[in-house]
C-alpha cells in the first residue's frame, strides 16, 4: 500500500499532462513548441526517479545502482546535477549496455540497459510528451499505453468474438527494434512536436552507442552517431517511440 501511494502522480504533473492532452485532442494538427522547460522541472525529475526506482532495473555501463547513488552522492544531489545538465543543455547520454536474454525457443533477445541517469531523463521526457501522442492513438490500441495492458486487449478480442466476428490475426514485425529508421521516426515525432530541444534529446538517445562485453571481457561498440536505424530494447523511451512509429506509419 505504501509503494502505491508513493507512486501516485503529483497533482502538479497531472495538471500539466491534462492540459497537454486536451490541447492535442482539440487540435489534431497542433505542433507543440515549448516543452523542454517542463522536462527539467524538479517535481517531474523527482517523480521520474521514483518511477524508474520502482522498476528495480540493473546498472548500466557505469555500474551505478540505485543503492550506490543513494549511499554516495545522494538522490537529491544526483537529481540536482541531472537537472542542471538538462537545463544548460549539456546533458549527453552514456552508451547503452547490452545483455542477451534467453527466449523460450532457445534463441536470445538483446536487451539494452541505459544508465540510471539516462533512464530518469528518459522518464522525464516520457511524462511530458506521452499525453500528446495519447490523444492521437486509437481506442483499440493497447500496447505500451498508460492504464492499458495485454489483458485489456484480450478482453476486447473476447467481446468482439461474442459480437459475431470469427477471426483473430496474430502478427509480429521481425526485428522491428533493430530496423526502426531514425529519420522516419523523427519525422513522425516532429508532426506533433517542434521543440528543437526535445527532438535533439530523443535523437541523442537514438544515436547512443551500444556496448556489449564478450566472454573474454572485451567490449564491442555498435551504433553511435553514424547509425541510421535501430533502437535498443530496454530503455524507458524505446517502446513509446516504437508505438509512435506504428501509429503514424499506419500499422
Amino acid at each position: 500500500m505504501g509503494i502505491a501511494v508513493m507512486l501516485l502522480t503529483p497533482s502538479s504533473i497531472r495538471t500539466l499532462q491534462r492540459k497537454l492532452y486536451r490541447k492535442a485532442k482539440q487540435e489534431p494538427s497542433f505542433r507543440f513548441y515549448s516543452l523542454y522547460d517542463k522536462v527539467h522541472r524538479a517535481d517531474i525529475l523527482n517523480h521520474a526517479w521514483r518511477l524508474v526506482r520502482s522498476n528495480r532495473g540493473s546498472a548500466g555501463v557505469d555500474g551505478a545502482t540505485f543503492e550506490d547513488i543513494e549511499e554516495n552522492e545522494g538522490k537529491d544531489a544526483f537529481l540536482a546535477e541531472l537537472q542542471e545538465a538538462l537545463k544548460s543543455k549539456t546533458y549527453k547520454p552514456e552508451p547503452v549496455k547490452r545483455v542477451m536474454i534467453p527466449k523460450p525457443d532457445g534463441s536470445k533477445r538483446p536487451l539494452g540497459i541505459p544508465t540510471i541517469r539516462d533512464r530518469v531523463a528518459q522518464m522525464a521526457v516520457k511524462m511530458v510528451i506521452e499525453p500528446i501522442f495519447e490523444a492521437d492513438f486509437c481506442d483499440n490500441s493497447y500496447g505500451f499505453r498508460p492504464k492499458r495492458s495485454a489483458h485489456g486487449a484480450v478482453d476486447d478480442i473476447t467481446r468482439t468474438l461474442r459480437q459475431g466476428h470469427t477471426k483473430v490475426i496474430d502478427a509480429d514485425l521481425s526485428k522491428y527494434f533493430d530496423s526502426i529508421s531514425h529519420s522516419n521516426l523523427m519525422a513522425v515525432v516532429a508532426e506533433r512536436i517542434c521543440d528543437k530541444a526535445i527532438l535533439h534529446i530523443i535523437r541523442q538517445w537514438l544515436k547512443a552507442p551500444v556496448v556489449e562485453t564478450d566472454e573474454n571481457g572485451k567490449r564491442k561498440y555498435t551504433g553511435g552517431k553514424g547509425s541510421s536505424k535501430g533502437t535498443p530494447q530496454g530503455g524507458v523511451m524505446t517502446p513509446r517511440t516504437q508505438k509512435i512509429t506504428w501509429y503514424f506509419c499506419g500499422f
